[in-house]
């Protein structure tokens, strides 16, 4: 199934963990064999399979022993780097748009009298 978006957690974590699973059989891993190579304990890739929750460190492990990692490339871009002089010219926060007044902006002390 395709994940959009907009689904709850529990149904990406368990559509995440089937992917893994389907990847892991077409290499001819057992899970066992992926905990091993990964580092963690079988339990874990059982857990990862069923869609709970695991720590992101662990699930990275088994994601580099699929050959996936590469993948979060494509999931969280690095973002284009600036100069020192375009990031302080960058903004740090949105703020309306102020609108001067032309009588306001055309004050000045002593104008009153």
């Amino acid at each position: 199934m395709k994940i959009y978006g907009t689904e709850n957690n529990n149904y990406i974590l368990k559509e995440i963990g089937k992917r893994i699973k389907d990847t892991r059989i077409v290499l001819s891993l057992t899970q066992k064999d992926m905990a091993l190579k990964a580092g963690v304990a079988p339990k874990t890739i059982e857990r990862i399979e069923n869609g709970e929750n695991v720590k992101i460190e662990n699930l990275l492990n088994v994601l580099r022993v699929l050959n996936l990692l590469q993948n979060f490339e494509i999931l969280v871009p690095e973002q284009e780097f600036l100069t020192q002089e375009e990031h302080s010219k960058k903004r740090q926060r949105a703020s309306k748009k102020r609108v001067e007044d032309k009588e306001a902006s055309g004050w000045k002390w002593g104008d009153e009298l």
